[in-house]
């Protein structure tokens, strides 16, 4: 196994170094398989067992699709059921398998005594998620005629193997990723760097921001008890912890498309400046997000609008059951994705009563805001927003990052305003390491207001770069921690 493959190792750095460099230097007409070779080797070191389910599930929905994309009327229907089928399978089977048989198994503990199951013992494929997720948009895109059936199989291992990608997405669509990979690319210096300062950016915020913020985290949620307002804090810093953590990785992801002259999609816009928790969603890891929305979403939605022949049942209109069915299915399919336990599940069931309480309540709510007198001030009135937004998000969190459901209540119990002394200096370290971080996240999504930077000399750029570099070297995290998302 490569030694920390966590996009912040050395053995992984001289992967790409290598991988970068051989790509220019291939043909172009090699360089599909070149890059192949890079990712089921990247892969590969994690264990060759798992490169064996991925190389499996590639050429099976290769082949099927193929297949289906010939194909008409029921042998097409049946073929499409195969081709989302199998994938679906794998992934139940490798991730959720114990989950469900647990689940089912305390039912019959519950209802007739039997005795609760105990675990499977099965490896869990590293990115299995992510990379079903890219089989299945693939295979339902094919089937709705929106792309043709990828006639190389090369491009399509690439596309779904391809390294930045495979572990923890972005989860790009075909339509757009299998283009790019058959474009030429011509070595561009300007391009590279692009991608350079964003794999910088990522790991300021994976080693110097999530890794130390996990230290105090890590402390809280391990121990709530007596912890009083250091629990309200440990769930503003975990929510500070996963963003960076998270982005950080999707910064490194893309800045290494980047480098390699691809330009892979947005993943993360800010999402805690979000003044609703649906506008969170699309701020918050968009490609999931997205694809949750084209996929699972809008047909759950349409199909409870066409059972119902009313335009309204029980009081509610059709699209008003569409919308709540759909959001909660979804928020909690989604909640499931994240991991194989129930606290996942009812985090995706928190984020869907968010909304349809926010959908439910929009007239009420301008209504009050009229009464305050809101409307007059609209900045306050965002700010209010963003603040409230904000807390329900870092809640929903605390069940997120709880190992249960009873250490999710205990952590709440011991809530209390009033802060021990124990702990200041890690939490007053870590408030100015998040200040710091937040500052130069408004430089950035500010950068007009700062166009003054980029007329410096290139002297002085290059100082600043090389501070910014020692200011990584000196206050990151030697804890080699992998990324969070890594495990989903």
């Amino acid at each position: 196994m490569m030694s920390g493959v966590t996009f912040n190792s050395v053995p992984f750095w001289t992967f790409c170094l290598v991988s970068v460099t051989g790509y220019y230097l291939a043909p172009h007409r090699f360089r599909w398989l070149w890059l192949v070779l890079a990712s089921y080797v990247f892969y590969g070191t994690f264990d060759l067992r798992i490169l064996s389910v991925l190389i499996g599930l590639t050429a099976f929905v290769y082949g099927v699709s193929r297949a289906m994309d010939r194909a008409s009327g029921r042998i097409r229907w049946l073929l499409f059921l195969a081709d989302i089928g199998v994938p679906l399978a794998a992934l139940v089977i490798f991730k959720y398998l114990t989950f469900f048989w647990q689940a089912i198994r305390a039912l019959g503990a519950f209802a007739l005594g039997s005795r609760p199951a105990d675990p499977f013992n099965i490896l869990v494929p590293i990115g299995i998620s992510f990379y079903v997720f890219k089989l299945l948009s693939y295979a339902i895109d094919t089937y709705r005629r929106k792309i043709p059936a990828e006639k190389h199989i090369g491009y399509f291992a690439l596309y779904v193997s391809y390294f930045p990608q495979i572990l923890a997405g972005p989860i790009e669509r075909p339509g757009d990723l299998l283009p790019q990979l058959r474009r030429p690319v011509v070595f561009d210096p300007s391009v590279v760097m692009v991608g350079v300062r964003l794999i910088a950016w990522g790991l300021f915020k994976k080693m110097v921001v999530a890794d130390r913020l996990s230290y105090y985290v890590d402390e809280v949620f391990l121990a709530p008890q007596y912890k009083s307002l250091h629990l309200l804090v440990a769930a503003y810093f975990y929510y500070v912890q996963i963003y960076c953590d998270f982005s950080g990785y999707s910064d490194i992801s893309t800045g290494l498309s980047r480098t390699l002259g691809l330009t892979p999609p947005i993943n993360f816009n800010y999402p805690y400046l979000s003044r609703s928790v649906s506008e969170f969603w699309t701020r918050w890891h968009i490609t999931l997000s997205s694809w949750l929305r084209d996929y699972l979403f809008l047909p759950i939605a349409y199909s409870v609008m066409r059972l119902i022949k009313a335009d309204r049942w029980g009081g509610i209109t059709a699209e008003g059951w569409g919308y709540g069915i759909g959001t909660f299915a979804t928020m909690a399919l989604g909640g499931l994705w994240h991991g194989a336990a129930w606290t996942f599940v009812a985090w995706g069931v928190l984020h869907g009563l968010y909304q349809v309480v926010s959908t439910a309540t929009h007239r009420l709510r301008r209504r009050w805001c009229r009464a305050f007198r809101l409307n007059r001030v609209p900045r306050i009135h965002a700010a209010l927003k963003v603040v409230i937004v904000f807390h329900l998000v870092a809640f929903a969190w605390i069940l997120f990052r709880a190992t249960s459901f009873e250490h999710a209540r205990i952590y709440l119990r011991y809530f209390q305003f009033k802060l021990p002394p124990i702990g200041m200096a890690n939490l007053l370290f870590d408030l100015a390491v998040v200040s710091v971080f937040f500052g130069m996240e408004y430089v950035q999504r500010h950068r007009q207001r700062f166009l003054l930077l980029d007329r410096l000399p290139v002297e002085l750029k290059a100082v600043g770069y090389a501070l910014f570099v020692a200011g990584l070297m000196t206050f990151s995290v030697a804890a080699n921690s992998p990324f969070i998302y890594f495990r989903f």
